[in-house]
């Protein structure tokens, strides 16, 4: 597994190389942590000079990779170590192994046609491409619409059960468990066309995201999306993401963002994909990875 490991990442650096990427390092060791609404980043206390100061661990290089198109908007891309706290489970770590890729002047479409030909170098060559709502409808019988009202009356009409006080994001994510166990086949599948709420980093347009997920084998393995480059735009879904929480919000990186030329971004899981590739059922199986006794 070893031996598999390290040809399996080297072939994922050697794609990006031969496509023009160039590779970046980034710090790990972050002044303002990322800010995402369902990932909760590790403080850590330095002592320089004799003054602690904290810092936060990367969940991803994604604002550090930012930093650097907004210097030299060139494509890129990175493999790191990545840190969250909280997780751990079949598919999940506190620490994993992170590819993450800029492409510029593409939107997310160009994204998945590089995903597209990645994947193909590991034997995947049948694609799907899905919109939400439409998966919503397929596999749920559901109607997805962003207002909550009309969620819940749909949800009734169809015979869900649901608290009355869940609101919209609870009860979609809730729904969205679901839909993954749904798409577990071999063909890879792309989700395409996410509600506005959930477009995270991405552009909005005709009232949904430019953003994606990759499923195998019912497994999350890739995230993207069109970037959002308005500061404040991405400054007020910054300030929803870190309401009651102890963050500040990442001022250099909104002072990056106008720098840089239309451009897309993508997050991919390695252990997952790893996982997918060589028909892994757990993170357990995998003997580098953290390990906690007795969880």
């Amino acid at each position: 597994m070893l031996y598999a490991w390290s040809d399996f990442v080297e072939k994922v650096r050697q794609f990006f190389r031969s496509k023009g990427y160039l590779e970046v390092s980034t710090p790990i060791l972050q002044s303002y942590p990322n800010a995402d609404p369902n990932i909760e980043p590790l403080k850590v206390n330095l002592t320089l000079k004799g003054k602690t100061k904290s810092y936060w661990l990367h969940t991803s290089p994604e604002h550090a990779m930012k930093k650097l198109l907004a210097i030299f908007p060139k494509d890129m891309f990175q493999i790191t170590k990545v840190f969250r706290n909280g997780e751990y489970g079949r598919l999940h770590r506190p620490e994993f192994t992170m590819l993450e890729f800029y492409k510029i002047g593409t939107d997310y479409r160009g994204l998945i046609e590089e995903l597209k030909e990645l994947l193909s170098l590991f034997g995947f060559e049948d694609f799907q491409i899905l919109e939400l709502e439409k998966a919503f409808e397929e596999y749920l019988g559901i109607v997805l619409s962003e207002e909550e009202e009309i969620l819940k009356n749909n949800l009734m009409a169809y015979g869900y059960d649901f608290d009355d006080k869940e609101d919209w994001e609870t009860i979609f994510y809730r729904l969205y468990v679901e839909l993954e166990r749904c798409l577990a086949s071999e063909k890879p599948t792309f989700l395409i066309k996410f509600p506005s709420k959930l477009a995270m980093y991405g552009v909005v347009k005709d009232g949904y995201a430019e953003r994606f997920e990759l499923y195998i084998k019912g497994i999350e393995i890739a995230n993207g999306w069109t970037e959002e480059r308005d500061p404040q735009k991405i400054r007020e879904r910054m300030k929803e993401w870190i309401k009651d929480r102890d963050l500040p919000i990442d001022e250099e990186l909104l002072q990056a963002l106008p720098k840089i030329p239309e451009f897309s971004g993508c997050s991919v899981g390695l252990e997952r994909l790893f996982m997918a590739v060589y028909n892994i059922e757990s993170l357990d199986q995998i003997p580098w990875i953290f390990k906690e006794e007795g969880l």
